[in-house]
């Protein structure tokens, strides 16, 4: 019987502690996952800024290193490292790995003038590969006012529709 006086008694105290503890472990928890995102975002505007600098010295960077940085981030870092790789491989002439690091980088974009310059990169390896149906399929899905009349230009590059226009 005095067990359940105290019990009782006690009750407020007990549950405010208890109440406080799952506070303060949710916000510590809050805490150190944005210290963790923080310091994930350092550690790649770090690598991002080496690899800048290594271009700015001239300094050739190899095809690998942008690649596996290019692998490990999705996000505009790795876009921008992969749109270079890409341009790279193209001035190569490995044309079918830049499609594929063009449509790698479009598949996770959400950025719309972001996609319209990668889709015109692509148009520009389709012609130069000579696949026309490709790159008119890209010029015609298109709707962004503001990009369609650069588009337009890269489509007077396409013999198919140049017949088509004479015609």
């Amino acid at each position: 019987m005095k067990y359940i006086n105290f019990f009782i008694s006690y009750k407020k105290y007990f549950f405010s502690i208890l109440f406080f503890l799952i506070l303060s472990l949710s916000i510590c928890t809050i805490v150190m996952n944005k210290i963790n995102k923080k310091k994930i975002l350092n550690q790649n505007i770090e690598e991002f800024v080496k690899i800048i600098d290594d271009f700015q010295k001239k300094e050739k960077y190899s095809l690998e290193c942008k690649k596996n940085f290019f692998k490990k981030n999705k996000n505009i870092y790795g876009t921008l490292i992969g749109i270079n790789l890409a341009k790279q491989l193209f001035f190569q002439k490995k044309y079918t790995e830049s499609i594929l690091i063009f449509k790698e980088i479009l598949s996770y974009t959400k950025e719309e003038n972001l996609k319209n310059l990668i889709n015109l990169n692509l148009v520009k390896v389709y012609i130069k590969q000579k696949k026309f149906p490709l790159a008119l399929k890209i010029i015609n899905n298109v709707y962004d006012q503001s990009w369609i009349n650069i588009f337009r230009k890269n489509k007077k590059n396409i013999p198919s529709y140049c017949k088509e226009k004479k015609m």
